[in-house]
């Protein structure tokens, strides 16, 4: 799976382009504020139709500007497709070979990709909201159906929490009994996934770090039971929202459910958010995007690309040259922001492409 070609009109403030990268290694660098971290965003959006940062439509269209496109040729299976991707203010509206994409199997799946930020290695440390939106993101480039039971549920929480809002009882069961529907659908593929995360990862975090320490990842739930969730889902559930009603009523939101289920990271048995050092941590998160990876590449039979931005800012030359090894051994394509090409000149990559970004114009 490649990027053959990209092209860009009125995204953020990356002059209109068209860009040919390498089927390999394309190296991104300048100074900050350039444009470098936008381009990837770019190609993130043009896969899943979403920003990694979490952006509004209105913030990714250039200034004066009434709409962005995003174009690109791709190539799966030696057969390519254009796909494109209208920003406007309102919503998105995607096409595939110049058709108009009305069901998400006809847009998603023609290009995987999987971004590798700075915000990656903070999640360990960071609150819940940064590990969610990691499971989500990943969950949802190998499961399309992860989408739909996603924002089923987020329209079901939105209107339980209406009513919390005003105080109202008529209608919150049958709401609750929904909610508790609709959450088990999405709990039950972010398990799936992580079980077969869980199975790679050992492999990658003792190749990075070089020794035999256990690493774990698991699934956990808020307010919850773990032993009467494994009995009875949708009990379990039902009772733990029971028992949070009064909290429910003092904060007027729910109090229960995905959107408050966190990550456990665990190395030697002891959570890595508290007990592991900036290392362990940061080979941890690596880990887990080899693993990613590995996991998307088998589900696929082919390999995702790779959006690896400032490549320098958390990973020191130990884990950069590990990554790169793991890299170099594989057929993807990889696009990688730096400030200089003084920071990927020792990294080992064969056969890359440099571009030089200069106030939103891309220079070969």
């Amino acid at each position: 799976m490649k990027l053959i070609k990209l092209k860009l009109g009125s995204f953020r403030n990356l002059k209109n382009l068209e860009l040919e990268p390498g089927e390999k290694f394309n190296v991104f660098y300048g100074n900050n504020g350039q444009g470098k971290t936008n381009l990837l965003e770019s190609i993130y959006l043009l896969a899943t139709m979403k920003s990694f940062k979490q952006a509004k439509n209105a913030e990714l269209i250039a200034f004066g500007a009434d709409f962005a496109l995003i174009k690109g040729v791709v190539e799966r299976d030696r057969v390519r497709r254009e796909i494109s991707l209208l920003l406007e203010k309102q919503g998105k509206k995607a096409k595939v070979d110049a058709k108009l994409a009305t069901r998400v199997d006809d847009f998603f799946g023609n290009l995987n990709v999987v971004v590798f930020t700075p915000e990656e290695i903070s999640m360990v440390r960071g609150g819940p909201d940064l590990r969610r939106r990691y499971l989500d993101r990943a969950v949802f480039t190998c499961d399309l159906d992860y989408l739909k039971a996603y924002h089923d549920y987020a329209k079901i929480l939105k209107n339980r929490n209406a009513l919390l809002k005003i105080n109202e009882t008529f209608g919150m069961e049958v709401w609750t009994e929904q909610l508790i529907q609709a959450a088990l659908s999405v709990i039950e593929r972010r398990k799936a996934y992580l079980a077969e995360i869980g199975k790679l990862l050992q492999g990658f975090y003792t190749q990075i770090s070089g020794n035999d320490e256990e690493v774990r990842i698991s699934y956990r739930l808020h307010g919850v039971d773990d032993e009467a969730f494994q009995a009875d889902p949708a009990k379990a559930l039902a009772t733990a929202i029971k028992d949070h009603a009064a909290e429910e009523r003092r904060r007027c939101s729910t109090a229960i459910g995905p959107h408050r289920d966190d990550l456990y990271f665990g190395l030697d048995g002891r959570s890595t958010r508290h007990f592991a050092s900036q290392g362990q941590q940061r080979s941890f998160v690596l880990a887990l995007k080899m693993a990613e990876i590995e996991y998307i590449t088998r589900t696929f039979e082919a390999p995702p690309v790779l959006l690896l931005d400032d490549m320098t800012s958390e990973l020191d030359r130990e884990r950069n040259s590990n990554l790169m090894e793991f890299l170099n051994k594989r057929e993807m394509q990889v696009f990688i922001t730096t400030t200089s090409l003084d920071n990927v000149s020792h990294q080992g990559m064969h056969n890359y492409r440099t571009f030089r970004i200069k106030e939103g114009t891309v220079l070969n």
